[in-house]
């Protein structure tokens, strides 16, 4: 079970790569790096599949201490967690909405919007900033314009680009790791949420929306 996107999307390849036939020289190079001999017995899943299908919503919904009532949040799974759609199988490739349905669970009012879907500009905030700040900027902006008060989303570098660069240009949202807005509305206290390491003002958003 992964919590990130990206590891979701490389780990749930290689295990297409060696569980499918036709892969065979593909399967033989990675397995030139495993020690021990490889047994076809792991599943890949996402922590967001465990609360859906393992846990279920309905008994997430009972455990739920602090509505997020009154808050509008746009969920952004960017483009690693949906694509490649044959491989992954995780929700719609376009319109994904497991995120939206746990924030709804939770109390919050999902967004709809446009750019859920689209790539932030990912690790090129390492060596082209410019492109991911532009890329990050159309999401924030996309999501603003449909409404939303803050952003939640899967992938701990896409969080950093939606919020560092964009708020850097003066048109930031406070963006959120979806796993904070869970444990929040489970009964975690904010010093238990790691707020400190996000954007400045996401826990002065929150404490302005009666949350913390």
């Amino acid at each position: 079970m992964t919590l990130c996107a990206a590891c979701y999307n490389v780990l749930k390849r290689t295990q297409d790569y060696l569980d499918t036939q036709g892969n065979e020289s593909v399967r033989e190079r990675l397995l030139t790096f495993v020690d021990e001999p490889f047994e076809h017995r792991v599943e890949v899943v996402h922590y967001l599949d465990v609360l859906k299908t393992d846990i279920g919503f309905e008994a997430l919904k009972a455990k739920v201490t602090k509505s997020l009532s009154g808050l509008k949040v746009a969920s952004y799974y960017g483009c690693l967690m949906v694509r490649p759609k044959e491989v992954l199988s995780f929700d719609d490739p376009e319109n994904p909405v497991v995120m939206d349905n746990l924030m709804a669970v939770l109390g919050a009012e999902p967004v709809k919007f446009d750019f859920k879907a689209e790539c932030c500009g990912g690790y090129l905030v390492v060596n082209r900033r410019d492109v991911a700040a532009t890329a990050s900027k159309k999401i924030v902006d996309n999501a603003r314009a449909y409404g939303a008060e803050a952003i939640v989303t899967t992938c701990p570098l896409c969080q950093y680009n939606l919020d560092k660069p964009a708020r850097e240009a003066g048109s930031g949202l406070p963006t959120f790791y979806f796993t904070q807005l869970l444990g929040l509305a489970v009964g975690l206290d904010a010093g238990q949420l790691g707020l400190d390491y996000n954007g400045p003002g996401a826990e002065k958003f929150l404490k302005d929306k009666g949350l913390i």
